[in-house]
């Protein structure tokens, strides 16, 4: 599968399909990570795995224990935190080939393998991380592939869920319904064009959001998520087209946002990927590309970062909104006393000296706030 439109076409033909077979979406995802990929070894792989569940069930061991001791103890499946976002952590090829992953392609090499060996078991999607629950599992038991194939109950999913965002979170019951085949392959997309994104690889993250629009072409959020790609790629033209259709189709704060992003494209004529830096009490004004902009950005991180989780701690209710204003207010204070204020696309748009024109929608957020996965609550939410 060497060309990528005939790779296109195998997927939109398999999206075009009622019932997915998650895995072997999966392992097109896998071919769109490394064309040269050998699938047929990568399905040789989970039903040897598979076999090995089944001796071992056959032999009297319960079959979740049989499962973790096939993956987890003897082949060692675990996370790769070494290079967590590493595209090839996308491709459950290369998992069965390194025994390491991110948790969603552990998940479903996983529940692939479980299946083959006769269990009912099911991916689910967290914030911020992947599992794997069913009915084989003790009640409210969930499977962690990523670390390790530990059980782990609810409130224990909802303490390691919370590592990932530096705050106390605790997830309601519903967020325990296994996720459908169409989601769970369209997070594994989303995975994929982030860590092509960031790499600043955009025809490759173009293409796996077109990839995402097959599995669901009525949704319209993909039209922000093509727009500010095309913007960053330098097609400003597209990027526009794609951004007005967004705002044309959808209504509330999130679509204001982006109509503000679209006038400061069209209201400042700024370069492909690049920022406005303004110097502080000066007229003076100069058009930095997105990389000369970058040396002001690993200072603006720390101080985002720490404001954000700051603000995620306060709790809830009236009387810690004058916290939350001063959480934000020291935050811009310390932004502006770098001696710049940044403005741009996907830097920081500053509002005039206010200095709050936050990013409540990652789309549509600061480069360097990539690594917050889009529903944290965490995120300073202000306008």
């Amino acid at each position: 599968m060497g060309d990528r439109e005939d790779l296109f076409q195998s997927f939109h033909f398999f999206a075009a399909s009622e019932d997915l077979d998650v895995f072997e979406g999966a392992l097109l995802v896998a071919s769109l990570v490394d064309p040269a990929e050998d699938l047929p070894a990568a399905r040789a792989a989970v039903a040897s795995l598979a076999s090995r569940v089944r001796e071992l069930m056959a032999g009297g061991d319960h079959p979740i224990e049989a499962l973790c001791q096939v993956l987890f103890t003897e082949e060692g499946m675990r996370g790769n935190q070494e290079s967590y976002d590493e595209p090839a952590n996308s491709s459950v090829a290369r998992v069965l080939a390194t025994r390491r992953g991110m948790p969603i392609t552990l998940s479903i090499v996983t529940v692939e393998v479980a299946r083959q060996a006769g269990l009912q078991l099911s991916g689910i999607g967290l914030p911020g991380h992947f599992i794997v629950g069913g009915e084989e599992l003790p009640d409210e038991t969930y499977l962690d592939p990523f670390d390790g194939g530990v059980l782990r109950d609810r409130e224990s999913v909802s303490r390691r869920v919370s590592t990932v965002f530096g705050t106390p979170l605790s997830l309601p019951e519903e967020i325990f319904a296994p996720d459908t085949e169409r989601a769970i392959l369209a997070r594994l997309l989303s995975n994929l064009r982030r860590s092509w994104e960031r790499r600043e690889r955009y025809p490759e993250a173009l293409e796996a959001l077109r990839w995402a629009e097959m599995l669901d072409p009525e949704e319209v959020s993909y039209r922000r998520e093509r727009g500010l790609l095309l913007l960053k790629s330098g097609r400003t033209a597209e990027a526009l087209a794609a951004l007005e259709s967004y705002v044309g189709a959808v209504e509330g704060e999130d679509a204001d946002a982006v109509r503000k992003l679209i006038g400061v494209v069209k209201e400042r004529g700024l370069t492909s990927g690049g920022a406005e830096l303004v110097v502080v009490e000066s007229a003076e004004k100069k058009i930095f590309t997105l990389e000369e902009a970058r040396s002001l950005l690993p200072k603006v991180k720390e101080l985002t970062s720490e404001a954000v989780f700051k603000f995620a701690r306060l709790s809830e209710g009236e009387e810690t909104e004058e916290e939350r204003q001063g959480v934000v207010g020291e935050w811009a204070r310390e932004i502006l006393a770098l001696g710049a204020e940044i403005k741009g696309l996907w830097l920081v748009d500053f509002d005039s000296g206010a200095g709050y024109y936050c990013w409540r929608y990652p789309e549509t957020s600061l480069e360097y706030f990539h690594g917050y996965e889009e529903g944290f609550a965490g995120r300073l939410p202000l306008q």
